[in-house]
């Protein structure tokens, strides 16, 4: 029997974004002389306030508020002995009051005005995004203005907006969108609950799983007790209504579920004929062909052309994040209730959470021989990113103005020297905040770093590497991973945004 489905199509693919945020300019007016007295305000007290929550308010509205509060609470009328003090005082603290609000906006514009993502060396590159990033804003008006834009935690990205480029659009007209293996009985089958490595690695053994579907144009199966369900669930698509869900599922990630091996008679189940070297040296579970399949996944290096393995890998993560956990729900098997995916950014904020100006680093623990693997490729430093020296930080947020800014750090705990020494570090300690054990849990972890301003990783840690596509995905900058010094001492990146997804960088991580 001939499997056939069709998905819905992905409307926007967001693989390349060149942004710019919208600020509002910041104008001067003069005070109406319409006082009793003589009072005469400097230019700098009678700007213009903001309010924090985006709207304006006028100096007349100000002033009149002010004046208000004068005569109801103190009976001080325009014109009486101690207006001008008492008015005076009241400014100032609708001026201190506003600075947050103000500081934020400049830091957010200074952001946008140096965010120059998917850029690198290769200037081929860079010239198809910006013919993609032309053609798209020319031919697909009409569709983007039926995408909805999407938010996370309250913080907004840049997934449905004009500035989000459905980058292979011109390049896929008229081509078929169905599901990979639709016209076929070949199935790619996941299993049972055994994964090569931890969640980092699973979540990239997901995204590869569905890249070979696409690759050999095969279905892309999963038992419902098998470990991809047990991954994402607590993070991403809990279960409210099982058929629902089921359906939803399929369709979001073009996939089939499955309940039971009765359901399988009639495919082609995917053989793998090298299956034996990769688990040479692991014992017993070296030689499972379910977890060797997990393996194969992860060291599977798609031959795909890079922009349109990034524009696939980047619908498979708005996917994610479209469907992302709130809190209600529950698992598939186990019904197990979800946590929210808010719940570390509401944790390190609070109330803040959706105004919030923040970075993010991830000091992560790894084998000194990946980094410096990565370096060979990347050019990057071959233990900056393991170290997270003070300096080193202070030379990715002192020019984007972000040292007075909150910094949080990600850890898995093991390089408690390194926390230290950015906790005594007199600028970063001061601004350094630490995610409470109550609401540190890697879907927590995970959105509070996708969602900062500022993202400084670990190149050679699946963690960061899924975080960072995750941010491109959403229409992001301002992720670092790959810096080393130049002749001159300086820190600057030796290799582009893009290069996250780059097999020639990244290798089986991409």
């Amino acid at each position: 029997m001939m499997h056939r489905r069709t998905a819905q199509k992905a409307v926007v693919v967001a693989a390349a974004v060149v942004v710019c945020l919208v600020v509002n300019a910041y104008l001067f007016n003069s005070w109406s002389a319409d006082y009793h007295n003589s009072y005469d305000p400097s230019e700098e007290i009678s700007r213009r306030l903001d309010n924090g929550d985006g709207s304006q308010r006028t100096n007349r509205d100000i002033r009149d508020r002010i004046i208000d509060s004068l005569k109801q609470r103190r009976g001080i009328q325009p014109g009486d002995a101690d207006f001008q003090r008492q008015f005076l005082a009241r400014l100032h603290d609708v001026q201190q009051r506003s600075e947050i609000p103000t500081s934020r906006r400049i830091a957010r514009r200074t952001l946008a005005s140096r965010k120059n993502i998917w850029v690198r060396s290769n200037k081929q590159l860079e010239n198809e995004l910006l013919e993609a990033q032309k053609s798209n804003l020319n031919n697909n008006e009409g569709i983007l203005n039926n995408v909805e834009p999407l938010s996370v935690c309250g913080r907004p990205t840049f997934v449905g907006t004009r500035q989000d480029l459905a980058l292979l659009e011109h390049k896929n007209a008229g081509a078929d969108h169905s599901c990979p293996g639709a016209n076929s009985n070949k199935l790619l089958l996941l299993q049972r609950d055994v994964t090569y490595g931890q969640t980092g690695n699973n979540l990239i053994e997901f995204l590869h799983s569905l890249q070979y579907a696409r690759d050999h144009n095969v279905t892309l199966g999963i038992m419902n007790d098998s470990w991809p369900l047990r991954v994402l669930l607590p993070m991403f698509m809990a279960v409210k209504d099982e058929t629902e869900w089921r359906h939803q599922f399929e369709q979001a990630f073009c996939v089939k579920i499955f309940d039971n091996n009765s359901q399988l008679a009639e495919w082609d189940i995917v053989q793998w004929d090298d299956l034996y070297k990769l688990g040479i040296g692991r014992g017993a579970i070296g030689m499972d062909t379910d977890y060797l399949t997990s393996k194969k996944m992860f060291v599977y290096v798609s031959q795909a052309p890079l922009l349109e393995y990034i524009a696939h890998q980047t619908e498979i993560l708005q996917a994610l994040y479209r469907n992302y956990n709130t809190g209600e729900g529950t698992t598939f098997r186990s019904g197990k209730a979800v946590r929210n995916m808010c719940s570390g950014i509401d944790g390190v904020f609070g109330g803040d959470s959706n105004e919030v100006v923040y970075s993010v680093i991830h000091l992560r623990s790894c084998a000194k021989q990946m980094v410096e693997r990565m370096s060979k490729s990347s050019g990057c430093h071959p233990t900056a990113a393991l170290e997270m020296e003070p300096e080193y930080i202070k030379s990715i947020l002192r020019p984007l103005g972000m040292l007075k800014f909150p910094i949080v750090l990600i850890t898995d705990g093991k390089n408690f020297d390194a926390v230290r020494r950015l906790i005594n570090d007199p600028e970063i300690g001061q601004q350094l905040r630490l995610v409470e054990p109550s609401v540190s849990w890697i879907g927590g972890d995970i959105t509070l770093a996708v969602m900062s301003n500022v993202f400084i990783g670990n190149p050679a840690s699946t963690f960061s590497g899924f975080i960072t596509k995750s941010r491109l995905a959403l229409g992001f900058g301002h992720s670092y991973l790959f810096r080393a010094q130049n002749d001159k001492g300086e820190w600057v990146n030796t290799c582009g945004d893009s290069c996250v997804f780059d097999r020639r960088i990244m290798g089986a991580m991409s």
